[in-house]
């Protein structure tokens, strides 16, 4: 006949003593910091060392902060491009392309400069110093330490030509005046193509047509995300995912997201016309 062994009576062991005494001392944090004597900053807590993040100021979006914006990411581009070029890792037919995407670019933040001034704004020179910082100097540094520079430079290029594309698809429905709005439809345009360039060149036929538009899932291959000429039935303006880098021990590469700009990168009039250290 079995005994009913009693759950009081076992023994206990190491994990479970370990475990009972960070559950006292956690309910004994709660009762100090609830009792009647709590003294002390009554602000919320906060985890771990990020330093605290600076409110985005009460700024208006104008028709110029607008075309600002639009400068920075193309000069964002452009300064990329000139990091793949003098890397020395494209290949020369690589280099052809990527040189005429630098010069696409630069081109269109002059004209996006020109049309500031022409809104009553101060035209913007430099790259966008939020999305530098915190998405795309992160990238080149795993860029820098990647098994295959060239074919990362290449995935960053389709990257940045869908994201250029898809900002001024966006900004085309938030400016004001005509000129502004053709500016933005055919940047749009151009960069949509330039695009689909970068992504033949890397894939040939097998790079047409996403198999988005079958109702199929991008496969990655060897850890890298392919990229496609026609990604979806319109313009999409959907945030991107990008795989650089060497793969770690399970094949797996660097993942990024890269999306539009929201409001706190746009590029405000009062920031000003004072460029960043870009490094």
């Amino acid at each position: 006949m079995s005994r009913t062994t009693n759950p009081m009576d076992a023994p206990t062991s190491r994990r479970q003593a370990l475990r009972l005494g960070g559950v006292t001392l956690g309910l004994g944090a709660i009762v100090a910091a609830c009792g009647d004597d709590r003294t002390g900053d009554e602000s919320p807590g906060r985890v771990g060392y990020a330093p605290t993040p600076e409110p985005l100021g009460d700024y208006e979006v104008t028709d110029a902060t607008l075309l600002r914006t639009v400068s920075s990411l193309e000069l964002t581009a452009v300064h990329i491009y000139d990091e793949a070029l003098g890397s020395g890792a494209l290949p020369a037919d690589a280099e052809e392309i990527v040189e005429k995407l630098r010069d696409s670019h630069q081109e269109v933040a002059d004209r996006f400069g020109e049309l500031t001034a022409a809104a009553g704004g101060d035209s913007w020179e430099c790259t966008n110093p939020w999305m530098m910082d915190r998405t795309f100097e992160p990238i080149l540094a795993v860029i820098e330490e990647s098994d295959d520079r060239a074919r990362d430079y290449l995935s960053l290029a389709a990257t940045l030509e869908n994201l250029t594309a898809a900002t001024n698809q966006t900004f085309t429905e938030r400016l004001t005046e005509t000129d502004q709005v053709t500016a933005t439809i055919e940047s749009a345009a151009l960069e949509s193509r330039q695009s689909a360039v970068v992504a033949i060149s890397v894939g040939g036929s097998d790079a047409y047509l996403s198999p988005v538009l079958f109702d199929e899932e991008v496969v990655a291959v060897d850890g890298v995300i392919p990229q496609y000429a026609i990604t979806s039935q319109f313009g999409s303006v959907a945030q991107m995912e990008l795989a650089v880098g060497a793969p770690d021990e399970n094949g797996n590469r660097q993942s990024f997201i890269v999306q539009t700009p929201a409001e706190n990168s746009y590029v405000y009039e009062e920031y000003g016309t004072t460029c960043v250290d870009e490094g």
